[in-house]
């Protein structure tokens, strides 16, 4: 008999196997490729120790590095972002937006898309001991980004991302139309999550997070970029492709990493039928031409 399928998998609502709908000819405006920037801003109410202070769980150079991201590294971003017409996602820590507001309040202005990422980052769903208590989590995030930018946002990532069994049915729960916890596609997919469609837009794969490349060094990580964005550019001359970049503020928020990302922006901007999506309009366009 074939080996029982775990429930974990979820290929009850994840597809086992993908394929490209004959609708996907391009992306909107007939763009071959999609770029979706992701904005990384979380806060860890006990970051995580590093380097010698690796016994102290009080470690003030990891409390500072996070703070950074806040003080400094984001308004850099939006500076470079706002220079070349960028909007992004924006990954939102429940806990980040309670204790520093008013750079979801700019960003939100500025047209990026304010997004819910949990409450804190040190705490990931696998960690939770129930399903009441992810529940909870994410809730808290929703009533958090909304009490700050008066909207509620329409989508999901898990810390990590690290979903537990329940995080998809609790995201479809809480009527959010999309979810980037599943790195397992090219292209987004529709799932029907009892009665309720979710978009999986996904997270970096296959392309990057600033962490992995980070440690190239900054031409490192912009020949990095430059070469899996040509990579990306040149299969989508036979099919429509997207391209993702996972950055934290308090990494690439830095002056050298900001340089990086201007310099591939530019390099981006040279291409033609290239366009920047949020996951909010990459799942609007999934829904608005699938029918499950």
């Amino acid at each position: 008999m074939p080996t029982p399928i775990p429930d974990w998998y979820q290929w009850n609502y994840r597809p086992q196997k993908i394929e490209r709908p004959d609708w996907f000819r391009a992306w909107p405006g007939g763009a071959r490729v999609a770029v979706c920037l992701k904005l990384m801003h979380e806060w860890e109410s006990l970051p995580r120790p590093s380097g010698r202070a690796s016994g102290n769980i009080k470690d003030y150079a990891s409390l500072c590095s996070r703070e950074y991201g806040f003080k400094s590294g984001i308004w850099r971003l939006m500076d470079i972002l706002a220079k070349h017409n960028v909007k992004t996602t924006v990954m939102s820590s429940g806990l980040a937006i309670e204790l520093w507001p008013e750079s979801f309040i700019e960003l939100d202005r500025q047209g990026h898309e304010i997004a819910s990422h949990g409450w804190d980052q040190c705490v990931h769903p696998p960690q939770f001991t129930s399903r009441e208590e992810e529940r909870e989590a994410i809730g808290k995030t929703i009533a958090a980004i909304e009490r700050v930018i008066g909207k509620r946002p329409i989508g999901h990532m898990s810390q990590g991302p690290r979903a537990t069994e329940h995080t998809l049915e609790l995201v479809a729960e809480a009527g959010l139309i999309w979810d980037a916890d599943y790195q397992d596609c090219d292209i987004p997919y529709v799932m029907d999550v009892n009665g309720r469609k979710v978009v999986s837009v996904g997270y970096a794969k296959p392309d990057f997070t600033d962490t992995e490349i980070i440690p190239l060094g900054l031409e490192g990580s912009l020949a990095q970029l430059k070469c899996q964005f040509d990579a990306v550019y040149e299969e989508a001359r036979l099919r429509p492709m997207k391209f993702f970049f996972a950055m934290h503020v308090h990494k690439t928020g830095t002056p050298g990493m900001a340089s990086v990302l201007d310099r591939f922006l530019t390099h981006v901007r040279m291409h033609e039928d290239v366009t920047f999506l949020r996951c909010a309009d990459m799942a609007n366009f999934w829904l608005e031409n699938t029918t499950i």
